[in-house]
């Protein structure tokens, strides 16, 4: 008797195996870890697929004769058993259980074939039977999970087991020998688990962008780190040529790109990660270098598992409201979990710019080298110093994605969010929100002897109102306003009206039994005929959620508190997103009748309390003031007491909070949130304002809608919005923000405005023709396609441009361009485009309920200003100036007979001016020297998401006739 083994699992897979029985069967493949860190694979037996039937006919027919006739179908699969259980659908109201047929499986890969079979009716004793199928596509993965009560990245003890490899160590054992440990104390703690960064370089011919099938890997770049301790293990690099050592890295070159990838390999199943991380490594990376390794001829070169399964890649179509459709590629190392961080970012945060470096300035604060391919093909080709300033970048790529890794906490939310919903983790990279959902309500539905139906997907032209909104009193309010919102509103509605599958009735059943109607016509039992399921679940999730927290408050083990943080808000994510799970026509279990009278009953308790509000804190009942509900938006609601008083805003606004909570039955609550003061009203979903928590001090400056936090507005927008903001809001001072204002205006027709902060961005969701207008960043990918094709855009990526001034009359579409061709071919910028559309419009929205004439920001003295002819833009092009005096500007001579008198003073200032460029030049190659680690090598930088790369350039080009002008001076003959 082998003694128990207690591991972390991170990864469950299954395949089938032919031996040892008359009949292929499912053997499951669980990898994971020890609390040590060791790692190890566990095989289970004796877990077989299956699914429920029942006579459509609500006839019932004997096992036997079932499982007769479906044998006899032509479907490649072993009825193992059918027997007969008591159920109910969890698809509307039914009084009791009754009898459905479990129809048990060698494989599960024939369910889908069957499922046809019986719904479209198999003969049983001469008649033509129909069924209904239930559970027949629920994953066998997620099945295996639920049945054994398995979350994902939760503890298993196998309690007997048969060692078939002690080295790796590899266990055998069947299903019931498997114990789910509780995730509680060092069982919530995740074990030391080795994570390998990963980043490789390509040259290609013609300096075009690297293609597998021809363009060589000349390095690959390892950062190795333990979870739990952020400093880097070890860092590896792998070169192809000699390469000059790094301090703190060990370097490996090589004379072939066989050899590299060769030893490579060795070096990774060595080191036998169990999570890859890096940036782009699914889309690039991984493909590429299993692509070169199979191009080589390297023998098993793709077994990078820990099982000999040959690493997969496949393209899988990804479609979203945010991105729109996304060809993405799926890399699967059996046993290892891959962590694209690219992937993750993109999907949990909304960002102006996806690349490396603008995710790092956003959350780590660094900015990162982009050496372009041209770049790295000569330094390829050069000598092993040049190499090696290769290799320092390459490790860079490595580090970058780890610190983003652990800054946003992605290993411990996503286990939180595996163990909440019951899934593997790697399910929340490679597949959507319904699949989790469903897992959850299957496995309380499991339990109480539920079945759920087979859905299709389908389209729906079934729509419902929203959330209601309260139209805006819209206005800038210099007394306070307070804010409180309805907590968790949709699962309270859900709760208390017993909102459910289980509790749906028909018209004629709510005639006979009662019930709840809701505000779109729809009928439920009471709590107290049946307790919907959907309901329990979110009260088991809410009150879990709660206790949590008051976990939370007394843990001080970090490494606790981090699972806990996690394991909350990832109870707060679940409970919130089943209501949109039920409205999903393209989901698991659509039910419309739930989520439409959820938004119903939100509609009608925003009303409501709007009325009880205003009726009960007014005047006429012994208040101050009347006070005013200015705003509402589907679970939150502003008032404007009309009182200057902080400290009294936050007593009455506590005092309203209790009394319309005690007006709605349980568990609805509204909460006093916050004060706004002063309060910036724009719109619906459009306002700004000082936050307020308690009435001591204020915490920040909030907004929503603004174009602070928008993505396809230029930086200058989010610049000039902010910098209003914080003038009107913070510093109380409107003058001052229409003086900045005017100045921004000013600076444009100048041309002192930076090209970063000109840039536009916006995906590209769709091809060309498939827009229904034409758009400029799709006209900029085409015109990008035509220079050059590997390098253009690709469906998904986000198009940086600029407008560049092309004469009237011609469509912003036509005048986009590529910001590095711009300043490359000094193209000058659209001046009114940028006042016109994208600065006019969000600052409009701001002054104008704060001013009586807003246009004068606009328009006025401060506009009438020559456009520079001279190199002070960073990106207007120009003619070359005839000589004139710098000092009355007078044509003809450097300085004019007239001037002379004041030739030093004239010659000291352009001295300074020349002096102040070449200061700030330097600045400008100090901070890129910084972040390329070297003081030595050439700055070879072009990154487009980068100020510090525009601002250089434009520095640059501003020398060349400041420059020429001194020399002039200084040579100036008498």
């Amino acid at each position: 008797m082998e003694k128990e083994i207690v591991f972390c699992q991170s990864h469950i897979d299954f395949y089938m195996d032919d031996s040892g029985l008359s009949y292929s069967h499912p053997i499951f493949s669980i990898s994971g870890n020890m609390k040590s860190g060791k790692p190890l694979q566990v095989l289970v037996r004796n877990f077989f697929p299956y699914f429920y039937i029942e006579a459509a006919n609500g006839k019932e027919y004997r096992k036997e004769d079932i499982k007769e006739s479906i044998q006899r179908l032509d479907v490649k699969a072993t009825v193992l058993e059918v027997e007969a259980v008591m159920k109910q659908t969890i698809m509307g109201y039914t009084e009791g259980k009754k009898t459905f047929y479990k129809v048990t499986l060698n494989t599960p890969h024939a369910s889908a074939a069957l499922r046809a079979f019986l719904e479209g009716g198999v003969v049983i004793k001469g008649e033509k039977v129909r069924f209904r199928v239930y559970e027949s596509g629920f994953p066998f993965v997620l099945r295996f999970m639920c049945d054994l009560g398995i979350v994902g990245m939760s503890y298993l003890k196998v309690n007997s087991y048969e060692v078939l490899d002690s080295e790796n160590l590899t266990l055998s054992t069947s299903y019931e020998s498997l114990e789910t440990l509780p995730l509680t104390g060092v069982y919530a703690i995740l074990p030391p688990l080795k994570i390998l960064s990963i980043d490789i370089e390509c040259v290609s011919a013609g300096n075009s962008f690297p293609s597998s099938k021809s363009d060589p890997i000349i390095q690959i770049g390892n950062t190795l780190m333990l979870f739990g301790n952020e400093k880097h293990e070890s860092q590896a690099i792998f070169c192809l040529k000699e390469t000059t050592g790094i301090p703190g890295a060990s370097v490996h070159w090589y004379d072939t790109e066989k050899g590299l990838l060769e030893s490579w390999k060795k070096y990774f199943m060595e080191v036998d990660p169990d999570i890859i991380v890096g940036y782009n490594i699914k889309g690039f990376d991984l493909p590429y270098i299993l692509d070169r390794g199979e191009i080589l001829g390297i023998n098993d070169f793709s077994i990078l598992g820990r099982s000999k399964k040959k690493a997969k890649t496949r393209d899988t179509t990804m479609s979203s409201n945010m991105f729109g459709s996304i060809t993405t590629t799926e890399v699967e190392i059996d046993g290892r979990l891959i962590i694209d961080m690219m992937v993750v970012i993109r999907r949990d945060y909304k960002l102006r710019s996806y690349s490396l470096n603008s995710v790092s300035i956003h959350f780590l604060k660094e900015q990162k080298e982009d050496v372009p391919p041209s770049s790295i093909g000569e330094l390829q080709s050069k000598d092993k110093d040049s190499r090696r300033r290769i290799a320092s970048y390459c490790l860079r790529d490595t580090v970058l994605p780890l610190r983003l890794f652990s800054t946003l906490s992605v290993l411990i939310n996503y286990t939180e969010l595996s163990r909440v919903t019951g899934v593997p983790i790697d399910y929340f990279f490679t597949r959507g929100t319904a699949i989790k959902m469903f897992a959850l309500i299957y496995r309380v539905a499991a339990k109480e002897d539920f079945v759920v139906p087979e859905v299709d997907p389908f389209e729906s032209n079934r729509t419902f109102e929203g959330g209601f909104v309260i139209e805006p009193k819209r206005g800038f309010y210099n007394k306070p306003v307070s804010v409180m919102d309805f907590t968790s509103l949709y699962p309270s509605i859900m709760i208390s009206n017993n909102l459910c599958y289980t509790t749906l009735l028909t018209k004629e059943q709510y005639r006979v039994l009662g019930g709840i109607r809701t505000p779109t016509d729809n009928y439920f039992c009471s709590a107290e005929r049946k307790k919907g399921l959907l309901p329990r679940i979110l009260v088991d999730l809410l009150e879990s959620r709660k206790k949590i927290k008051e976990e939370l408050k007394k843990e001080k083990d970090p490494a606790l508190k981090a699972c806990l943080n996690g394991r909350q808000l990832a109870v707060k994510l679940c409970a919130n997103s089943l209501y949109g799970f039920t409205g999903a026509s393209k989901g698991k279990l659509p039910c419309f009748e739930i989520s439409q009278s959820v938004t119903g009953f939100g509609r009608e308790m925003i009303n409501f309390t709007k009325n009880l509000i205003e009726e009960n804190f007014s005047k006429k009942n012994g208040y101050t003031h009347d006070s005013v509900v200015i705003y509402g938006d589907t679970d939150s609601v502003m008032i404007d007491f009309n009182e200057e008083d902080l400290g009294r805003v936050f007593e009455m606004s506590k005092r309203i909070s209790e009394f319309v909570t005690s007006k709605f039955v349980r568990p609805v609550s509204l909460e006093f949130e916050k004060v706004y003061y002063p309060y910036l009203l724009i719109n619906k979903k459009r306002y700004a304002g000082l936050l307020y928590s308690n009435p001591d001090s204020p915490s920040k400056i909030d907004t929503r809608g603004i174009e602070t936090v928008r993505r396809d507005n230029c930086g200058l927008v989010k610049e000039a919005v902010e910098t209003v903001l914080e003038m009107i809001l913070y510093q109380r001072n409107v003058e001052k923000a229409k003086r900045f204002v005017k100045d921004v205006v000013r600076d444009l027709y100048l041309g002192k405005i930076d090209l970063s902060l000109l840039v536009i961005s916006k995906s590209l969701t769709k091809a060309g023709d498939k827009y229904g207008s034409r758009q400029a960043h799709v006209e900029l990918a085409e015109k990008l396609r035509k220079r050059d094709e590997s390098t253009a855009p690709v469906l998904g990526d986000r198009v940086p441009y600029v407008i560049v001034k092309k004469g009237k009359g011609i469509a912003a579409y036509e005048k986009s361009e590529d910001p590095v061709y711009v300043l490359e071919n000094n193209l000058p910028i659209d001046t009114e485009y940028y006042i016109e559309q994208q600065l006019s419009k969000p600052l409009k929205r701001i002054f104008d309920p704060i001013m009586d004439n807003v246009h004068e920001l606009f328009k006025g003295d401060h506009t009438r200003v020559m456009q520079s002819t001279s190199l002070k833009g960073p990106i207007n092009t120009f003619l070359k100036p005839a000589d004139v005096c710098i000092g009355c500007r007078a044509e003809g001579r450097i300085i004019c007979s007239n001037c002379t008198k004041d030739f030093h003073v004239h010659l000291q200032r352009m001295q300074r001016e020349v002096e102040d460029k070449k200061e700030r030049l330097n600045g400008c190659w100090v901070e890129c020297q910084r972040c390329q680690g070297s003081i030595h090598n050439q700055v070879l930088c072009v990154n487009r998401d980068c100020p510090i790369f525009y601002m250089r350039t434009k520095v640059k080009k501003e020398l060349i006739p400041l420059s020429e002008k001194l020399g002039k001076l200084r040579s100036f003959s008498w």
